[in-house]
């Protein structure tokens, strides 16, 4: 906890110094007042990013080659895929070339051209991450479920139902069991999770339904919960009525 409190504390010293740099020019030329604004925003997204400090690598899936209507199992990369899980690019219908290969790619992507598919139970998509502070966080997710059937060969066709799934950290469920209805289109998932002690954690989802369904998933993030923090909102407010203050200045 001393550590997260050493993080806060550095980055409300960036926002006051931001301030403080930038009241000090605001007397100045029109191109110090641009440059005036300019510190204030930097030091107060330099101030967030320090209390954040973790998040997900490649979150939407990006960085793997697919095809488009194409679908991979990848074995390497930060993600780490199972059973039915992998990397999909749109377009692509309810398909299967067999068990363990059953795939669907029938939305746009929320964020980029890519995204993970799942199909039906146990499938998890889990990643690595690490903490520098302990803490409270929020975990979250866009997540939706085409509607049809799909055939699968040896096995038949089958009408896809609602989806299930969970958020875990380590083998362990976290949070609500949350239902993504078949024929849904993005929306986003949460739970909110504590880390005991800065190191890495596996963190991700699993699907928990034992029917025919697929689950989608785009856009993995990672939220600290702020604690009480009156002081922060009181210098974060200040930044932008120093910004605002400014911006005023140049209409003159």
């Amino acid at each position: 906890m001393q550590t997260k409190q050493m993080s806060s504390r550095i980055g409300m010293r960036r926002i006051a110094l931001g301030i403080v740099v930038a009241l000090g020019l605001r007397h100045r030329s029109a191109v110090s007042r641009w440059a005036q604004l300019a510190v204030v925003v930097a030091s107060f997204a330099a101030a967030v990013s320090v209390v954040q400090g973790q998040s997900f690598t490649d979150p939407g899936f990006e960085n793997y080659e697919v095809s488009s209507g194409g679908f991979v199992k990848p074995v390497s990369g930060p993600w780490m895929f199972s059973n039915d899980a992998g990397v999909v690019e749109p377009y692509a219908s309810n398909s299967s070339t067999g068990a363990l290969y059953t795939w669907s790619a029938m939305f746009s992507a929320p964020e980029g051209q890519q995204y993970a598919s799942t199909y039906a139970a146990i499938d998890t998509i889990r990643q690595a991450v690490s903490f520098d502070t302990a803490g409270d966080y929020v975990i979250s997710v866009y997540a939706a479920a085409p509607a049809g059937s799909v055939t699968i060969p040896t096995v038949g066709t089958l009408t896809l139902e609602d989806g299930e799934f969970t958020f875990t950290v380590g083998n362990t469920a976290i949070g609500s069991l949350h239902t993504v209805p078949t024929g849904s289109g993005w929306d986003s998932y949460s739970a909110v999770f504590s880390i005991g002690d800065p190191g890495s954690y596996t963190l991700g989802v699993r699907n928990t339904k034992t029917a025919s369904y697929f689950i989608n998933y785009d856009a993995f993030a990672i939220q600290p919960v702020p604690e009480p923090t009156t002081f922060q909102l009181v210098l974060a407010f200040g930044a932008v009525a120093a910004g605002v203050k400014a911006a005023r200045g140049w209409r003159r």
